[in-house]
């Protein structure tokens, strides 16, 4: 009876002991027996690339060239595009990595249509979101003194300080007639966006992910903007213009 006693304490004992190990699954040494958290999990680390592209019509973007017709009817031609896109993250189930709080894309500037990322960990993200210009409380003229965007995208003072979202310019009908579309805050409030897009493949070492800006969805959908439209001043615009943004400007392709 003892004997038989003391045979079910041991394997009590050692069937209740709790293994310690890493219970991430997504760590180079996931413990799949192990009940308690350690805290030492390990993880391969990967490089990516964010570019960034623009279109018109899905076709490439073409400067200087009155070849474009937006939905008011109006030809246009497009001769500078510049932007800053901000809070970029890389979400998965239970990480979000910050990938740069901002960047600032100028189509003059090749160097600007890419971010190398290195040594990020290898997890499953599903997610990718980044925000339109700069929300409210990061929009401040002295937080960005030394960017490259400063002082050309500051945003004038009587329509609240800042920084402009987007300066896209050219000529529409005539090249004696130029636009201005100068996204930004306006009267205190604050047009930014933030656009979220799933991942629909996990991505690998190398791997891009390009965020395309369809250049002339900003004037056709859902709100039909006329490029003569005075837009710096002009809430009801910036608020259309932003909508627009939200609708179907922007989109993301995965490669490898």
């Amino acid at each position: 009876m003892k004997k038989y006693f003391l045979c079910l304490m041991i394997v009590f004992f050692f069937s209740c002991k709790k293994e310690e190990g890493c219970m991430d699954p997504s760590a180079a040494n996931y413990n799949s027996d192990a009940t308690i958290e350690n805290g030492d999990c390990t993880y391969n680390l990967i490089s990516i690339n964010i570019n960034f592209s623009q279109t018109v019509n899905q076709n490439p973007l073409v400067l200087n060239e009155m070849i474009y017709t937006n939905e008011a009817n109006d030809n246009f031609s497009i001769q500078t595009v510049r932007y800053l896109i901000s809070n970029i993250f890389l979400h998965s189930v239970d990480t979000s990595i910050l990938i740069k709080n901002v960047h600032f894309i100028d189509v003059d500037n090749p160097e600007s249509s890419s971010i190398i990322v290195n040594d990020i960990i290898d997890k499953n993200y599903t997610q990718i979101s980044f925000t339109m210009g700069l929300i409210e409380n990061e929009n401040q003229t002295n937080l960005y003194l030394n960017e490259d965007f400063f002082p050309s995208f500051v945003w004038p003072e009587f329509l609240g300080g800042g920084y402009h979202y987007m300066q896209l310019e050219g000529d529409y009908n005539n090249l004696f007639l130029g636009y201005a579309t100068h996204t930004g805050p306006t009267n205190g409030i604050d047009y930014s966006f933030t656009k979220n897009f799933d991942i629909p493949t996990n991505i690998q070492d190398g791997s891009s992910i390009t965020i395309n800006m369809e250049i002339n969805n900003w004037y056709s959908n859902p709100n039909v903007v006329n490029l003569y439209n005075g837009i710096m001043q002009n809430s009801n615009i910036q608020a259309q213009l932003q909508e627009n943004g939200i609708t179907d400007v922007f989109s993301i392709v995965i490669s490898k």
